[in-house]
């Protein structure tokens, strides 16, 4: 006798756990690729088929009610299985990796070593994805991810780097003192990266800096203001290397200073041993060595 499965519409229960993830109808509805009303169609039906109460407003936006809560812990662990089984399927079939990592990361250490990884496994189709710090780790995200997170439940982290800053500036910039272009962009923290590196150097900062602080939020934005010659930065070892090999920018102001960051490879345990997985992260290891 055929099993009769008793269970909500799956169209109700994919609108609920994006509902859920985002806390947005209308962003759930543009992941889906459906209407707003659409989803909040959907999650009338599947509420009334439950017999329980799933979202709420609260001011401006959504809120799970405790029912709420444990259906999306439940369906996300159901969801992760089937994707996780789906791209086992079709992973194995077309060697299809999906690698994600910060945008800084990937730029200046991961593509320039690209042409290797694209020589020695052809047979593989590596996609890059680039994340932000607060992006979860799941299958529905990528199969690998670059991330400064050490260990996160059900994955196998790997250390690739330790994150260290190092001072560079044009050649042509001048005599010092220069500006100084910050990261730590905060009123009450301005400039508190220079500010550590030269007490790990044991320089006296007034010696170097000239004019107010140049503010930028991010690594990258600084690299990029110092090529332009508006000051010197202080930006991860990796991001300067490729500068300054090619004469663009020069090492200034004392020795590489820790952040007490770094970089790790972080894969599924249940998906480690898969093959186009396994030579990723054979590569990935004998790069960063």
């Amino acid at each position: 006798m055929t099993k009769k499965r008793s269970m909500p519409h799956l169209r109700a229960l994919q609108s609920f756990e994006a509902v859920a993830r985002h806390l947005s109808v209308s962003h759930a509805a543009q992941e889906l690729g459906v209407t707003q009303s659409a989803v909040s169609h959907q999650i009338r039906r599947l509420s009334e088929e439950l017999g329980e109460r799933l979202v709420e407003r609260q001011g401006r936006g959504l809120v799970l009610t405790e029912a709420g809560r444990r259906l999306a812990l439940e369906l996300d662990r159901a969801f992760d299985l089937i994707e996780r089984s789906t791209s086992q399927i079709v992973g194995a079939a077309n060697g299809t990796v999906r690698l994600a990592a910060y945008g800084t990361f990937a730029s200046g250490w991961l593509v320039g070593r690209l042409p290797e990884f694209y020589a020695q496994h052809r047979d593989i189709d590596l996609q890059l994805i680039t994340v932000s710090e607060e992006d979860e780790l799941s299958d529905r995200v990528a199969d690998a991810f670059i991330t400064s997170i050490p260990s996160q439940r059900g994955y196998r982290s790997i250390l690739l780097k330790q994150d260290q800053l190092i001072a560079v500036a044009r050649r042509d910039l001048g005599p010092w003192p220069c500006p100084l272009i910050t990261t730590e962009v905060s009123p009450s923290a301005v400039g508190a990266d220079w500010i550590d590196y030269c007490r790990h150097n044991g320089l006296e900062l007034s010696t170097f800096q000239k004019e107010s602080w140049k503010l930028c939020t991010h690594y990258q934005l600084a690299f990029d203001m110092a090529r332009a010659g508006i000051g010197a930065a202080l930006v991860p070892d990796f991001l300067g290397e490729r500068a300054i090999a090619e004469g663009t920018l020069q090492r200034v102001l004392g020795e590489p200073m820790p952040t007490g960051s770094s970089y790790y490879l972080s894969i599924k345990f249940s998906r480690s041993q898969e093959r186009a997985l396994a030579s990723l992260t054979q590569w990935l290891r004998a790069a960063a060595r």
